[in-house]
């Protein structure tokens, strides 16, 4: 598993996890009395100056800067999606650089003797955040700077932060922020700004084998039509998706790839998914961040291996409308306290604590929309700051960057401030992406769409995607009335996967804590009924809880 952890300052006043420490202690890569930089990723050093690079900087950063000074004016110069650590050691002075939108994960802690930096939250031992976890039970991921963890912050994205450690100090300032004109954008710079990060993503891999996640979405054959377009030689992994649509997300892929004559694995996923060594797997390297029990997109870490995997646009709402106004995001995306997730966090954690955290996450919620504009401008900016960087599925670069040096379309500046110039009227129902389609690839236009769950025939002709799609009309109506789905002889959960085994395992009522409800873990411990949604929310704590401690096949057998 990749990781990295520096801890900056004279003492270790910050608790570190034992299992992080154990694995960062064969991976000591640059030791000082006052620093410490431990990593699976290759360091560069020069002259005692050290210089750690996570995630993909466009272009790549391959040289050590000469000073701290240096390090700060040229690492906010880079686009793509990374994070750059340098230590000056003639100054004693740590250099932390993030990308414009913060999606490298890099997390942090400081105390009045240390200050230290990981780019996993288990790295860091300690209480429960309220904040965090009122956020995962009332959005499904982790808001503004909170984690799970309490005292453990996200480094801002577009920061810039200068860390002495003799005494420890921190200084920090935001190198970029959004600068455009409203509805002044066009689809021809638009078109023109994506290239040119596709051209620039090119360049950082220009003699490694290129694989795509292909779904298909909008996005994925977007990316497909880009990369032919340049010969670059490309395969494809594209994961069945049989339990949602009769599989349309597939059966679009399979047709994408074949009229571009791009081989390809059809993947299926093992209906045992959420039992497997697999699935442990995927906690370990999403730490659990957002919920992923049932969801689809957390079987499709499995199968990728790649030296250089393309997955999506970034971000993902750039070409597509955010809500009009918070009114529309807090009604749409929300789950306020009414919603049935508070009941079972009461069930699980008792009323107290189950209060402190929506108390806390509200309390985040409104602070952080106050700093946007109550429209679609105002939303879309929120969405970048917190649902791109946090992703409900999952972050491309924490779980697929495992195994990959990962590639998205859009990580530049030019193209993000393009597309936020473009009138939000004209993304509406997914009618800008087809604008660019008209452009970039008429031909993609041809085949179904699936965006979300919802299936588009686009401009299709083909007789059998019609029929199919009929057929899938009348599936979806019959979903709708079980007894009819019976008199047919359809079973609509056959594709569906099977409930984990791990919800069933001792070992998450064994233990007591603090804030889990004694009564509640007698009620499992005895075989009770309680709703299943509870008994998954005491899961993903016990997750949260594990990961700090042992690899999770330690406790599920």
């Amino acid at each position: 598993m990749k990781q990295s952890l520096i801890r900056v300052g004279k003492e270790h006043s910050i608790a570190v996890t034992d299992i992080v420490t154990k694995q960062m202690a064969l991976h000591q890569k640059l030791q000082t009395p006052l620093l410490s930089i431990a990593s699976t990723q290759e360091l560069l050093q020069l002259n005692g100056n050290a210089l750690l690079v996570l995630g993909t900087p466009l272009p790549a950063i391959e040289k050590v800067p000469e000073s701290w000074q240096e390090a700060a004016r040229i690492l906010p110069q880079r686009e793509g999606v990374f994070a750059a650590i340098f230590w000056d050691a003639s100054a004693s002075k740590l250099v932390v650089c993030s990308d414009i939108l913060g999606l490298q994960p890099l997390y942090w802690q400081r105390s009045s003797s240390e200050v230290v930096f990981a780019d996993c939250t288990r790295a860091f031992d300690g209480a429960h955040n309220p904040a965090g976890w009122g956020a995962f039970l009332a959005l499904g991921y982790t808001f503004g700077p909170d984690t799970l963890t309490k005292g453990v912050s996200r480094v801002p994205a577009a920061t810039v932060m200068v860390v002495e450690p003799d005494p420890v100090t921190v200084q920090s300032y935001s190198y970029w922020e959004f600068n455009y004109q409203r509805n002044s954008g066009t689809t021809e710079e638009v078109v023109e700004t994506l290239e040119e990060s596709v051209d620039l993503a090119l360049r950082a891999c220009p003699d490694q084998p290129h694989t795509l996640l292909l779904s298909g979405g909008y996005d994925s054959r977007l990316i497909a039509f880009l990369l032919e377009k340049r010969n670059v030689p490309l395969k494809a992994i594209i994961v069945s998706h049989a339990d949602e649509n009769l599989d349309l997300d597939g059966r679009s892929a399979l047709a994408v790839a074949r009229h571009l004559n791009i081989p390809y694995t059809l993947e299926v996923p093992d209906h045992a998914f959420f039992s497997s060594q697999a699935y442990l797997d995927y906690l370990e390297v999403s730490e659990t961040l957002v919920p992923s029990l049932s969801l689809f997109i957390s079987q499709v870490a499995q199968f990728v291996d790649a030296s250089v995997l393309w997955e999506g646009l970034l971000p993902g709402k750039t070409l597509k409308a955010s809500e009009d106004d918070f009114a529309e995001f807090q009604a749409t995306k929300i789950k306020w306290h009414g919603h049935a997730i508070w009941r079972h966090a009461e069930m699980v954690f008792g009323k107290e604590h189950a209060t402190e955290m929506w108390h806390a996450f509200e309390s985040t919620w409104l602070k952080e929309k106050a700093k946007y504009s109550n429209d679609s401008d105002g939303t879309a900016l929120f969405n970048y700051a917190h649902r791109t960087r946090n992703r409900y599925g999952l972050n491309p670069f924490k779980v697929f960057q495992q195994k990959s040096m990962v590639c998205m379309p859009g990580m530049s500046r030019d193209y993000l401030l393009a597309t936020m110039a473009v009138d939000p009227l004209r993304k509406r129902g997914n009618a800008f992406y087809q604008e660019v389609y008209q452009q970039v690839a008429p031909a993609a236009l041809k085949f179904p769409v699936v965006h979300g769950s919802k299936p588009h025939l686009l401009h299709s002709k083909r007789v059998t995607d019609h029929l199919f799609m009929g057929r899938l009309k009348a599936y979806n109506f019959l979903q709708k009335h079980p007894k009819l789905m019976k008199l047919f002889l359809l079973n609509p959960s056959q594709n569906k996967p099977l409930p984990s085994r791990y919800l069933t395992q001792p070992q998450l009522w064994q233990q007591q804590d603090a804030v889990v409800r004694p009564d509640f873990l007698a009620k499992l411990q005895k075989g009770e009924p309680v709703p299943e949604q509870a008994v998954q929310l005491l899961f993903y704590w016990r997750v949260w809880q594990w990961l700090r401690q042992k690899p999770l096949m330690d406790y599920f057998t």
